[in-house]
């Protein structure tokens, strides 16, 4: 008897595809959510390090800086901190309704902007990632977040999606609705 070489069949190739599209597919939404953890982990940690700078600066000279002094401040890293979600270097305003327009008018691409007030003694950060929605713990409605009728910070509570908030109880305010 001659040797006989024999292949895979068809039925064996399509088991092996199957598994490996098995496993792609339970490891693909893994990858994108790691994904974006690490987005907002790096988010969290550039505005952590500016409001460092921010602090650094009042004891060094006193005062918090004014809004023209906030990109010196940070372009004396090696590396300027830029935002996860679009690679931009972040942008500060003082006017909240500037804030909340770049969010409107371009569609959540300005995630690099940055609300920055200040006083003598205190000052406030206002960043806000994109795709996202603003929740009134009070009155259980949402909000897009250049809505009029945000609540204030201590009320607030993030959600990712419009059906993550229906499914949490709450409803869309009077000026956010669809």
């Amino acid at each position: 008897m001659g040797n006989i070489k024999r292949g895979f069949s068809f039925l064996e190739i399509l088991i092996v595809i199957s598994i490996l599209f098995i496993l792609v597919s339970l490891s693909l939404p893994l990858y994108f959510s790691a994904i974006e953890e690490a987005k907002r982990n790096t988010q969290h940690s550039n505005i952590q390090l500016i409001i460092k700078e921010i602090e650094i600066f009042n004891l060094k000279y006193g005062r918090y800086p004014y809004l023209n002094e906030m990109q010196n401040l940070l372009s004396k890293f090696s590396e300027y901190p830029t935002c996860p979600y679009n690679n931009q270097q972040y942008t500060f305003t003082s006017n909240i309704t500037n804030f909340r327009n770049a969010f409107k008018n371009n569609n959540f691409k300005n995630a690099y902007i940055i609300f920055y007030t200040y006083g003598e003694k205190t000052y406030t950060i206002f960043y806000y990632p994109p795709k996202f929605y603003i929740g009134n713990k009070e009155t259980k409605k949402f909000h897009y977040p250049w809505c009029w009728t945000l609540p204030s910070s201590q009320n607030q509570v993030f959600i990712k999606t419009r059906d993550e908030a229906i499914e949490k109880g709450y409803a869309p305010c009077g000026n956010c609705l669809p």
